[in-house]
């Protein structure tokens, strides 16, 4: 279990997921109504292959050691996130673990959908 903060909803909520999902799967195919609710606000454009931000969230800071930081690849990705911030990391690259029970997560005001805008060549 793990808590999730709205804060420009005034909004928390509790969600649930296996061990070894990712914030994205949970929010994409968990079950509950947490998870339902965690895939109302991350979007998840890229379908986890890191190619977008739109499933930022921020750890709490009391939690981030034991969540871990972002390796480079994941920070390039955070780099074009709305507002990222020193204990931002990509939902889909998070994934629960015993010791991260209980962890706090927060989900930022608005995110930049940058897959909206490739390029793609006419068929």
């Amino acid at each position: 279990k793990f808590f999730v903060k709205v804060p420009h909803a005034s909004f928390e909520f509790e969600c649930e997921g296996l061990e070894g999902m990712t914030l994205r799967e949970i929010a994409q195919h968990g079950e509950g109504e947490g998870a339902q609710l965690l895939g109302e606000y991350i979007e998840c454009a890229c379908s986890g292959v890191m190619a977008c931000s739109t499933c930022h969230v921020i750890v709490d800071p009391a939690w981030i050691d034991r969540v871990g930081y972002p390796e480079v690849a994941e920070q390039d990705m955070l780099d074009l996130a709305y507002e990222p911030c020193d204990t931002s990391r990509l939902g889909c690259q998070v994934a629960l673990r015993e010791e991260l029970q209980g962890m706090t997560i927060s989900i930022p005001e608005a995110t930049h959908n940058l897959m909206d805008h490739i390029p793609f060549p006419d068929k």
